[in-house]
């Protein structure tokens, strides 16, 4: 039996396809955008994948059964567990660069605070009239703040809709306990119905492997189908064990590793393989060896015998985000009339994509007409690293300890990338060995 919740979900939508079918222009201007959405979902290998997730999931229901955690009173638990967890988790599943992390995510996903807050609030929803006006408001609500949220300009917006939703959630979480105390319940049902909310997912993470797995191998073997020749089927037996199918080792797998395509059979092929594991292994030590390093050097200043900044955390970001930056101030060029830019700095950095700080240290400067510009950031260890153009697509660089006070081209503090040698900092290597 569906709850009031449930019922006013399929309300809405119900509402939202007969708007579509019955308002001429609505229609004309959301259905070619639905087209597109629908052909994609319904290609023949997703097909495969659905009919997949729904065997799988029927296994896995039958063996709950079996054990005493699942009756047919909760067969509507087990379709919307598969199509809102189960189906979601298994088109992820080759994202994930190792088994470890995949089975991480599936335990926080699955035992999360945020699963189990939602298991609760609808364990007893509100009236259907209830329903049926919140459901719309807090729709609008959190797409107004995802939309703020890639905004600094809505800062206040977002702010707002935090707190109207948090204040949503406080009201739900109080209108369910309230329901639960105050009507009987039948808790061993409330029991079954959250330890199935468990198994289900969790019982398939065997599954979420193979077919995380499989799907990585097939895009390892497509690559070779579009860039160089297809494996032979003996190479690709001997690139499967060499693998051994294991994620970590799957996603490690890349360009690199193309000469496999030269095999001259299964046993050439093992033998690559294994000079792919041991690159692989050696690769792993480098980069164990190189994290080690920057903990140990962290808050010691100055430079080494070599001119490097000793302290080096986040030195491999902060290079990637200045070289972006260059890359767009030349992009920008012609657009901003033959002038340099200086009010884009936190769209360009994306400071939250790539893991920074919203008050990410970034600094770009032009002149008074624009033709010369620089752009610089003080590493958390105190260096300051930068880059700066005075002629289009020249690039110079900065290194030194306390930001740059003339401009690009004005003294030797910069280096020209092209002409000289580079600053130390910006030649060493600071990224991942992996």
């Amino acid at each position: 039996m569906l709850t009031t919740r449930e019922t006013a979900s399929l309300i809405l939508l119900g509402a939202v396809l007969a708007a579509l079918l019955v308002i001429p222009k609505l229609r004309r201007n959301v259905m070619p955008i639905i087209r597109p959405v629908l052909r994609a979902a319904l290609v023949p290998r997703l097909l495969i994948m659905y009919v997949l997730v729904v065997c799988m999931s029927a296994v896995s229901t039958v063996l709950a059964w079996r054990v005493g955690i699942w009756n047919w009173s909760m067969l509507k638990d087990a379709v919307v567990i598969t199509a809102t967890v189960v189906l979601p988790m298994t088109a992820r599943s080759f994202t994930f660069k190792s088994g470890g992390s995949l089975a991480a995510h599936l335990v926080r996903e699955t035992f999360g605070l945020t699963a189990l807050l939602a298991f609760y609030l609808d364990s007893e929803p509100l009236p259907l009239i209830a329903e049926l006006i919140l459901q719309p408001i807090t729709t609008m609500l959190v797409l107004v703040q995802a939309f703020a949220r890639n905004d600094r300009k809505f800062a206040t917006v977002q702010r707002l809709c935090d707190v109207l939703l948090g204040a949503l959630g406080l009201f739900l979480i109080i209108s369910a306990t309230y329901a639960l105390l105050s009507t009987q319940q039948d808790w061993w049902q409330l029991t079954e119905s959250l330890l199935f909310n468990f198994w289900l997912p969790l019982s398939l993470l065997p599954f979420f492997y193979i077919f995380g797995s499989y799907a990585i191998t097939e895009k390892v073997l497509a690559r070779f189908r579009a860039i160089r020749k297809p494996l032979s089927p003996r190479v690709v037996l001997a690139f499967m064990a060499g693998t051994r199918m294991r994620m970590s080792f799957l996603n490690s797998f890349n360009g690199r590793y193309n000469n496999i395509a030269d095999a001259t059979g299964f046993r050439d092929g093992l033998r690559k393989m294994r000079n792919f594991r041991a690159d692989i292994s050696r690769r792993n030590d480098e980069e164990t060896q190189r994290l080690k390093m920057l903990d140990r050097n962290a808050g010691i200043s100055g430079v080494d015998e070599s001119g490097l900044h000793i302290d080096r955390r986040e030195f491999d970001i902060t290079k990637k985000r200045l070289e972006w930056i260059w890359t767009c101030q030349n992009g920008q060029w012609e657009r901003q009339g033959g002038h340099y830019w200086d009010d884009q700095t936190d769209s360009v950095v994306d400071a939250e994509k790539y893991g920074l700080p919203p008050e990410h240290g970034f600094k770009v400067e032009v002149t008074q007409e624009g033709q010369i510009w620089r752009a610089w950031r003080i590493t958390p260890g105190g260096a300051v690293l930068g880059v700066g153009g005075v002629e289009r697509r020249r690039k110079l660089y900065f290194q030194g300890d306390t930001p740059p006070r003339d401009w690009p081209g004005d003294s030797t503090n910069w280096v020209d990338a092209v002409r000289q040698q580079g600053p130390p900092d910006w030649d060493k290597n600071d990224g991942t060995r992996l």
